[in-house]
């Protein structure tokens, strides 16, 4: 028995039982229709992520593709953005530790001025605005992974492409200047 007779069987039989017909129903054709394809194709008539986006012709699929690109690309920017806060947001904590000059005493204008400085730098906390803007920034960031993954897993390869290439793009822009070899803002896609 194939796959694709396992689920008209399957499709019949939750019709029947609902309908109380031994008949396929248009609601079973319609759940037919709708299934997922799991195997990479090249269609141009594909529900996107949600109802309302749909495509059914091919200019409909391009603009798809130019939206898929750039989310994408800007998935990566948003990556190197977070990385370049926190990097930014460190690099603050260690100028913390710096040690006060006691030599020439505390009444030396240089000494003075160290400790002016590093007392102005906010102590980092778990309610401070950086840290509350990186956590909206995951979370920003989180969804749109796992929306472009699932819109990997439509299979189709056109959508892939675009998935692709916007990665490639958003990395060739923002990617250059990387400062840590450890992605530590990477997701699952």
């Amino acid at each position: 028995m194939d796959h694709h007779h396992h689920v008209e069987t399957a499709i019949q039989n939750s019709d029947d039982c609902c309908t109380g017909t031994d008949n396929p129903t248009s609601s079973g054709q319609h759940m037919m229709h709708h299934m997922m394809s799991m195997s990479f194709h090249f269609g141009t008539n594909e529900t996107v992520l949600f109802d309302w986006w749909k495509f059914s012709t091919t200019s409909g699929l391009i603009y798809s593709m130019i939206g898929i690109f750039l989310m994408a690309a800007l998935y990566e920017g948003l990556k190197y953005f977070r990385e370049y806060l926190f990097w930014k947001s460190y690099n603050a904590i260690q100028y913390r530790s710096v040690q006060i000059p006691l030599e020439k005493g505390p009444n030396d204008p240089v000494t003075q001025m160290v400790g002016k400085v590093l007392l102005k730098q906010p102590l980092p906390t778990m309610f401070s605005v950086t840290h509350l803007l990186q956590t909206f920034l995951h979370i920003v960031q989180i969804s749109v992974s796992y929306l472009l993954m699932l819109i990997f897993m439509t299979y189709n390869v056109w959508l892939c492409l675009a998935v692709l290439f916007g990665a490639t793009l958003g990395y060739f822009l923002f990617g250059w200047k990387k400062s840590v070899v450890v992605d530590v803002t990477e997701h699952c896609h």
